[in-house]
């Protein structure tokens, strides 16, 4: 209750108290009078679900049910931004429209108008559709494989319109689109992503292809060893000449061949992958948050979604450093085995 307190309901505008009976809307979690609820049959943002439109503690749209009309609060202010009075986000200071749900961030009052093939009829179409932004074109209603726009938008973060317009392509079959960070970075990229199955095959692949230079790294060791005085001095010193496995210097060249084949192969499919990693767990929370009734318990739904989602810089550090842990570990190691030989 005491998340609402102060907060007005969007039926009859008076502010809730600790005292008041509340329901919450399950789809935007917009509170209201038990008793406002149940005469009006429905959320009173009802219009405002289409749009994505969830409720938080700042000032709310309430409704004019003579006109059918929504009036927003008055927006707050101060020296670091403006809050939005349709959404609460926080928006940089001197705004005309909320970044988050579109809204104007001056106080005004009138119908929402319905969106046309070239914008929305208020002013607000002069600053584009914050949606246009956030989703990439797509529609937040809109459901790609069975999946809502909102719901994959919501997984993915901060990039999601630079993927849902590719993953709509997809499911059309249709747009053709590599992935530069899957093919330059390989596994670090799918360890960012959350990917981790993806990624540890990947960091398999790439450690395998390193087994052969082990056998011939004694040798070279050895060689730079006996020539330390010559290097540190700047004089070149005699050309390496490999005497042992010299079946490692026949296959490297096409281990590099197929590191690169599946490097490139890995860029071509990566948005694919993440397309099908994030439609399977998206589906998954949907169905753990899904109640006996078939009603989604929408709040915990999208605060799992944002927990869930998103990237993962922690796994690509820990990966960096595991990474050169176990390459000095292996180059004491044959450092130590070098030595050995030429005492």
């Amino acid at each position: 209750m005491a998340n609402y307190t102060g907060a007005n309901c969007p039926v009859c505008g008076k502010r809730f108290t600790e005292n008041d009976d509340i329901v919450v809307c399950p789809i935007c979690g917009a509170p209201h009078h038990r008793a406002c609820y149940q005469q009006l049959g429905h959320c009173a943002l009802e219009e405002l679900h289409i749009k994505g439109h969830a409720w938080s503690a700042g000032p709310q749209p309430s409704q004019d049910t003579s006109n059918g009309a929504y009036t927003y609060g008055s927006s707050q202010q101060d020296a670091h931004g403006t809050t939005c009075p349709a959404c609460g986000a926080h928006n940089p200071a001197g705004g005309l429209f909320c970044q988050i749900c579109g809204a104007p961030l001056r106080s005004r009052s009138g119908p929402f108008e319905q969106k046309t093939s070239w914008g929305y009829g208020d002013p607000r179409a002069a600053a584009s559709s914050a949606y246009a932004s956030a989703f990439g074109g797509v529609s937040p209603e809109e459901e790609i494989e069975g999946v809502s726009a909102r719901d994959i938008a919501m997984f993915i973060g901060s990039n999601s319109r630079y993927f849902l317009p590719r993953f709509k392509q997809y499911t059309f079959g249709k747009g053709f689109f590599p992935s530069l960070p899957a093919f330059f970075f390989g596994s670090f990229y799918f360890f960012y992503r959350k990917m981790y199955l993806v990624g540890s095959c990947l960091l398999g692949l790439f450690l395998l292809s390193q087994l052969p230079t082990l056998f011939a790294l004694p040798e070279y060791m050895a060689y730079i060893l006996e020539n330390m005085d010559l290097i540190l001095k700047g004089i070149n010193p005699a050309p390496f000449v490999p005497s042992t496995h010299l079946w490692v210097y026949a296959v490297m060249p096409y281990i590099r061949m197929v590191s690169f084949a599946i490097a490139l192969t890995i860029s071509f499919f990566a948005n694919r992958l993440y397309m099908s990693y994030v439609l399977r767990r998206v589906r998954r929370l949907k169905t753990v948050f899904t109640r006996p009734d078939g009603q989604v318990d929408d709040m915990q739904y999208t605060a799992a979604l944002t927990r869930k989602g998103g990237t993962n810089r922690i796994a690509v550090v820990c990966l960096a450093v595991g990474l050169l842990l176990l390459f000095i570990i292996v180059g004491q190691v044959m450092g130590a085995v070098v030595l050995n030989s030429l005492q």
